[in-house]
């Protein structure tokens, strides 16, 4: 095949790849429109049906996926007559796009009313168009034209039809740039991007129009449509537009990367055709392909570093400083540290001028100031002094900015709460207060932030917003772990002084009863010496009159002589109780052990009661031990004194029967058992029995002398002998039975 040919074949190639890439950009872009336009303009309505800004946008949004849809199939017409049939669609959507749009401005900017004869004119001029649109007033015919293969000839009425769209594009504008130049705060932003997106919108449209008058600039711009209705869908719904720079910075990333990807593809097919013809196209194009693919990446960062610059690199480096506070704020429990940490780290990295945090007591649920930076003292708690913002924000559970309060106002039914807004409203203009964040645990405020306006004048950004409440989630954890830590380190001091105070209490007092039981033991022990030494001498001398060492008595004085002598005898022995007792509490008690039989000591000192038992008609007996029964190293002073005051306390308690005595060997230990059939005891009675001036309910009525002191010294015995001694009783009038534990050494 000759050269030329082969050159020739390559270039109608190149140039059918070309107009196939075209006819793909057009279609998709036509697709991307109409599939954007349905989504948003049924999510919005959803999203409050009442509304009527949100059902004109609803219109507006129908018009261009009409127009969308249509365009997305006339690039692919295989045929003039599904072509034709594409363009006249599309313009049935492209007639209203402009009415429906004014209908929306007018809605938005509360002039609907005042200028409803022209949005009712438009109308009127768009029906009249449809009627002619499948007429060749409208379309003559469709001719290839460009990279197109149909494009339509205009009739007549299409020139109107430019005129009606230009003419209302334009008076829209016009409204909006007007209503701008009102506007202030968040509505002026608002505003000023809807302006935006309407210059991009339309002018991306306006490109399909050139080609009517023969300048050939083919009609790219179609994707713009997409851009804007996401612009406006977003603040019908937030009231508030997303950061736009974001947007922008971002998109112009992807497209500038694009269109540098593209031409670079046709700069090396151009740099091919010249340098490398001899070449197959089947070689150089997969090349350049992967050429495409491979900077694909190193020149999207280019243009994203560049974008980042100019677009959003305040908002990424507010994101960096928000996270780490995010992250510090967990390392921090001083409530008073950790609140100035939050209100400086906010008012640096957003640039306030005002910042205060008010913490919600419990109970009252009244707020106090917590940290407080450019607010007066009395603004600073004013928004909260009655309880409508609180009720508002735990309903919403989102941050209320001000510039968004009217527009709040605006779509709240007239009402007690509409004026409640707006009261609100007026209070946050005049301490001059942007923003309220509430501070959430379990949908329950326990707190708020109230920041002022950003010294350069910005409203808050969408990604302001988000980054605040992700701060304001964190923060109300770290300010109600602080909280309670506060309240545990308070309560932690108050207790440590109160436990303070009442230990030196509890030690002044201990003192002072450790010298009133010192003064009482050493009492006793006076007494007991100089008590004893008259009652020995009384006992002596009755019992020389007894014995009539000084001649016969008389014989009426001989019974009185017996009861003085009786009355002596108990005197003496309660004396030596007392004697025991003190010795014993002030640990002077003088112990001598020897190894001795248990069961002599008990023989000897039933030999000393059996007299007493008798005359009450009681038998009183040791029953014979049925193992050997070892010496034991005791006291035997003491331990006939144990055994003595149980077996007399015995004798004293039983009125009937008598007195068992019994000996044991139990796992080398010795066991002595006393049992009775007296009067027996409760278990109330059991649990004092062995305390020191103690005596039961049988005590008070069969021995009034006593003094509860016998048993309470032999258990204080017992316990000198490492052994142990206890009571047991069925209950009233079914007897006791005392034991007493000592260990075989």
């Amino acid at each position: 095949m000759p050269r030329y040919k082969h050159v020739k074949i390559k270039k109608v190639y190149i140039g059918a790849l070309i107009l196939l890439s075209f006819m793909f950009f057009y279609a998709l872009t036509g697709l991307i429109n109409a599939v954007t336009s349905t989504f948003l303009g049924f999510f919005v309505y959803l999203k409050n049906r009442k509304s009527k800004i949100n059902q004109v946008f609803v219109l507006f949004c129908l018009s261009v996926a009409m127009w969308s849809y249509a365009y997305y199939f006339w690039p692919e017409a295989v045929d003039k007559k599904t072509a034709l049939l594409s363009f006249q669609l599309l313009h049935i959507g492209a007639i209203f796009i402009p009415v429906c749009y004014l209908h929306f401005v007018l809605v938005w900017l509360n002039l609907y009313k005042e200028k409803k004869r022209i949005l009712k004119l438009g109308y009127l001029a768009s029906f009249i168009l449809c009627c002619f649109v499948f007429t060749p007033l409208f379309i003559k015919d469709m001719v290839p034209k460009f990279s197109f293969k149909y494009w339509g000839e205009p009739g007549i009425l299409y020139h109107f039809f430019l005129f009606i769209f230009f003419l209302y594009a334009f008076y829209a504008f016009y409204l909006l740039l007007k209503a701008y130049q009102k506007s202030l705060g968040t509505q002026r932003e608002q505003i000023k991007y809807i302006l935006i997106g309407t210059v991009i919108g339309y002018l991306g449209g306006a490109t399909n129009y050139p080609l009517w008058y023969n300048i050939s600039i083919p009609p790219i711009g179609n994707w713009t449509a997409t851009l804007y209705l996401i612009i406006v869908a977003y603040a019908i719904v937030k009231y508030r537009l997303m950061d736009i720079r974001f947007v922008l910075g971002r998109g112009a990333v992807y497209t500038l990367s694009l269109i540098t990807i593209i031409t670079l593809a046709f700069l090396l097919m151009f740099l091919s055709n010249q340098f490398l013809s001899t070449v197959s196209f089947n070689i150089t194009g997969p090349l350049i392909l992967i050429i495409c693919i491979l900077l694909f990446q190193p020149i999207f960062r280019f243009f994203e570093k560049f974008a980042s610059k100019y677009f959003y690199y305040v908002f990424y480096s507010y994101q960096t400083v928000l996270t780490d506070l995010g992250k510090r704020l967990t390392q921090v429990l001083d409530l008073n540290k950790l609140s100035s940490f939050i209100v400086g780290t906010l008012m640096n990295t957003m640039k306030l001028d005002r910042t205060v945090i008010l913490i919600r007591e419990e109970g009252n649920g009244d707020y106090r100031i917590q940290k407080n930076i450019g607010f007066k003292e009395e603004n600073g708690i004013s928004l909260v002094k009655d309880n409508f913002l609180t009720v508002y924000l735990e309903k919403t559970q989102m941050p209320l900015v001000y510039e968004e309060l009217s527009l709040i106002i605006r779509d709240t039914p007239r009402g007690r709460e509409k004026e409640r807004l707006e009261t609100l409203r007026r209070n946050m203009k005049t301490i001059e207060a942007a923003l309220c964040l509430p501070l959430l645990m379990k949908e329950k405020i326990i707190g708020m932030i109230v920041l002022g306006n950003k010294v350069s004048g910005d409203p808050y950004s969408e990604q302001d917003i988000e980054l605040l409440t992700t701060l304001s989630n964190q923060a109300s954890i770290a300010l109600q772990n602080a909280k309670l830590f506060s309240g545990v380190r308070n309560f932690n001091l108050e207790l440590e002084r109160q436990v303070g105070k009442r230990t030196k209490e509890l030690s002044d007092a201990y003192n002072e009863l450790k010298k009133l039981d010192k003064a009482k033991s050493e009492f006793l022990s006076i007494a007991s010496h100089q008590l004893r030494t008259p009652l020995t001498a009384i006992k002596g001398y009755i019992s020389m009159i007894i014995e009539k060492t000084y001649g016969e008595p008389p014989e009426k004085m001989k019974t009185p002589l017996g009861n003085i002598y009786l009355s002596n005898e108990r005197l003496i022995k309660l004396v030596n109780s007392l004697l025991d007792v003190s010795r014993i509490e002030a640990g002077r008690l003088e112990t001598k052990f020897e190894r001795l039989s248990l069961a002599d000591v008990i023989s000897s000192v039933i030999e000393e009661l059996k007299n007493v038992a008798r005359e009450k008609g009681l038998y009183l007996k040791l029953e014979k031990p049925t193992k050997l029964i070892p010496e034991i190293l005791i006291d035997q002073q003491k331990a006939r004194q144990i055994i003595l005051n149980l077996i007399e306390n015995a004798i004293r308690y039983t009125e009937k029967g008598g007195v068992t005595i019994k000996l044991d060997v139990e796992r080398s230990k010795i066991k002595i058992i006393v049992s009775d059939t007296g009067e027996g005891m409760t278990k109330e009675e059991i649990s004092h029995l062995f305390e020191s001036f103690s005596r039961g309910s049988a005590g008070a009525r069969f021995w009034t002398e006593g003094a509860g002191l016998g048993l309470y010294v032999a258990k204080k015995f017992v316990e000198i002998h490492k052994g142990k001694i206890w009571a047991e009783s069925l209950g009233k009038g079914k007897g006791s039975i005392f034991f007493v534990e000592l260990p075989v050494k």
